[in-house]
């Protein structure tokens, strides 16, 4: 493998762990922004529910709907950072070998 081949090679990998770290930031601020959203509507519907006296109705709970809605959402997202994580490993034989050598 040539010098030009393998800093090509390394620049893929740089890119490719860049782009993920920018999928994980936003994953991150979604999480959070979940996590915010969640907690006010859940102290809305407690606050509405309190002063109209059914706060021990199962169907007075619509906050419990956001939560499943946007938690599959928050789920998927995950998922789909989780797997365009890039490979630790090395594609070819010949990038292994220099890593190898390299004590990486």
């Amino acid at each position: 493998m040539t010098s030009s081949n393998l800093d090509n090679a390394i620049g893929e990998r740089e890119e490719a762990a860049r782009r993920y770290v920018e999928q994980l930031r936003a994953f991150y601020i979604h999480a959070c922004m979940y996590a915010v959203g969640m907690f006010i509507m859940f102290t809305v519907n407690l606050l509405t529910n309190l002063s109209a006296g059914i706060a021990g109705e199962w169907t007075a709970w619509w906050s419990a709907w956001a939560l499943l809605g946007w938690g599959l959402g928050i789920v998927v997202h995950g998922l789909v950072v989780w797997l365009n994580r890039p490979s630790v490993a090395s594609s070819t034989w010949e990038q292994r070998q220099i890593e190898k050598m390299l004590g990486r």
